[in-house]
């Protein structure tokens, strides 16, 4: 049967309820779309948030859905792409690992099997569209945060010192790096006095930044880039008796990307003053609207460069998990659609998560953990 044929049978098998889910929706015996998945890691309750999402989605959407795992192997993903093209998959969602996995991408497309990207980017103008919020901005707007805080926390005080916590060199981590530090940069009396490399693990991040501390001077403030690094500079303040609410004299300011149901409660107590937070629920829903828009009318049904969407754009009917509405508050819009290595970047929004919005049922990290 035809994709676009495959689409009109999905409708019906939608109105009908007919379709379970598991780990893999559907069946070989039944003509719904079949939509390889191709994820960076397991465990951990980000991760969790981001393919469960994408699963219920897919399930309401009726399609025959297969999730896979390279975790963080691009030799894996790209074997794990190139068996859904063997397997003559109607089209892929991944997230790229990195470069390497250009190739089995183009492949795909060589085959006329869309490949659409969430999360990670990917570098190859075969991607139809890639769905996520922006690490750079993210990285700049904690960055932007950071020198806010450490003005309002100490007005007196003339120049700052960030100690910048970095995770291992890849796309997403070199881009929360260089959008923070590309601002930083252009602030007076605001300096990142040490940048120091963790595996992006609470453990490493942990003994990496008690290592530091021990060998110098605390600084004004810190830049964690994600979310376990968040939680292991808070283990190491609190080994060392540094840790320190908002308000207090020797608080030490924090920011960084990543919300989340560990980081939300160092918010409330006023340990991390702000995150960036991923619409990380909403991610491979959204592509698989895209996915959809796609088959029914080609590159036309895409966004484009240029343009912003929004609930009016992609909207979803809420479901009720975990004792919320999941999806009923479209915190990823608006999105800002741009291009870059050849293809469309779908920017959703980044949320500014704070101690007077932490308790939002809307994000992710409220809804899973």
């Amino acid at each position: 049967m035809h994709i676009t044929s495959r689409r009109g049978y999905l409708r019906s098998v939608v109105a009908a309820s007919a379709v379970g889910v598991a780990g893999c929706m559907g069946s070989e015996d039944d003509d719904s779309l079949r939509v390889g998945v191709s994820q960076h890691l397991v465990g951990g309750d980000w991760v969790t948030a981001f393919y469960e999402a994408g699963e219920l989605y897919a399930e309401e959407q009726g399609l025959d859905y297969n999730i896979v795992s390279h975790d963080q192997d691009s030799a894996e993903q790209v074997t794990d792409i190139r068996q859904f093209v063997a397997e003559g998959y109607d089209a892929i969602i991944a997230a790229p690992f990195d470069e390497a996995v250009d190739e089995a991408i183009d492949e795909a497309a060589e085959e006329g099997i869309p490949v659409f990207t969430v999360n990670d980017p990917g570098t190859t103008d075969s991607i139809k569209t890639f769905t996520a919020f922006g690490n750079t901005e993210a990285g700049a707007t904690c960055a932007e945060l950071m020198v806010e805080t450490l003005e309002e926390q100490n007005p007196d005080q003339d120049e700052f010192s960030v100690l910048h916590v970095r995770g291992a060199f890849n796309q997403q981590s070199n881009a929360r790096t260089d959008g923070f530090d590309e601002y930083i940069a252009e602030q007076d009396g605001v300096e990142v006095v040490d940048t120091i490399q963790t595996d992006w693990s609470i453990d490493d991040s942990q003994s990496t930044t008690e290592d530091y501390l021990s060998a110098n001077d605390a600084p004004d403030g810190v830049y964690p880039t994600n979310m376990t690094c968040g939680i292991g500079v808070q283990n190491a303040f609190e080994q060392l008796d540094l840790q320190s609410p908002a308000g207090e004299s020797d608080h030490i300011v924090q920011t960084q990307p990543d919300a989340g149901p560990d980081v939300n409660p160092l918010i409330k107590e006023g340990y991390v003053d702000a995150a960036v937070d991923q619409p990380v629920h909403f991610y491979i829903p959204l592509a698989i609207q895209q996915l959809l828009d796609y088959i029914d009318s080609g590159d036309d049904a895409l966004p484009q460069p240029g343009d912003t969407v929004d609930q009016n754009d992609y909207s979803f009917d809420p479901i009720e998990y975990n004792g919320t509405q999941l999806w009923e508050d479209p915190i990823w819009a608006p999105a800002t659609v741009e291009e870059q290595d050849g293809h469309t970047h779908v920017l959703t929004a980044g949320i500014v998560v704070t101690d007077e919005n932490v308790d939002n049922p809307g994000l992710w990290g409220n809804i899973w953990g």
